[in-house]
């Protein structure tokens, strides 16, 4: 009685087996490389490299950074009482970094695959050091990239690249989508 258990376990296993495996073929992943170039930073020329694998008609997301505080106001609590408490002061929070979004999706009739990035890069500006005793509130330089767009996979493209005015920053997006098995 074990041995036709085990058989019938075995057939079944192995039946399921075959129906899986097509199927991960037909469902293949792909493999998004992104690599984003500030061209200011002679430090940074390899670029930041973020890279996600992500399903058919399927969506990745990357958020990489910090929250760095900044001071909204002050107040002193207890005023008119006697006493003499410390400056409360009230802090809002800026988020800094990378924040990625990418969605692929395959094209019928076509070796390509739409590739759809919003790319969202903020950092701190620094201030001119002058005669203010206060810090002021931070300044945040930020760049969005919106890009659409057909990539055969496994070619490396160059899906943005764009001189920031404000900034005087130059960055480059390149893409390279990969097939998995």
């Amino acid at each position: 009685m074990n041995l036709r258990f085990s058989v019938t376990i075995l057939a079944a296993c192995f039946a399921l087996a075959l129906p899986a495996q097509e199927r991960s073929e037909a469902n293949a992943g792909y493999k998004i490389d992104l690599v984003i170039r500030d061209g200011t930073d002679a430090a940074a020329k390899a670029g930041r490299r973020y890279t996600i694998l992500i399903s058919p008609q399927g969506r990745g997301v990357f958020r990489v950074g910090q929250r760095v505080p900044y001071a909204t106001g002050s107040f002193q609590p207890g005023q008119g009482s006697g006493a003499n408490p410390p400056v409360a002061t009230q802090y809002q929070f800026a988020d800094i970094g990378v924040n990625i979004e990418c969605h692929i999706r395959e094209l019928s009739n076509s070796s390509k695959v739409g590739l759809t990035a919003d790319v969202d890069i903020s950092s701190l500006v620094q201030h001119d050091k002058g005669a203010n005793p206060t810090p002021p509130s931070p300044t945040v330089a930020t760049t969005r990239i919106h890009i659409e767009t057909s990539v055969t996979p496994g070619a490396r493209v160059q899906a943005a690249s764009i001189d920031d005015p404000v900034t005087s920053r130059k960055f480059e997006v390149e893409a390279l989508v990969t097939k998995q098995m």
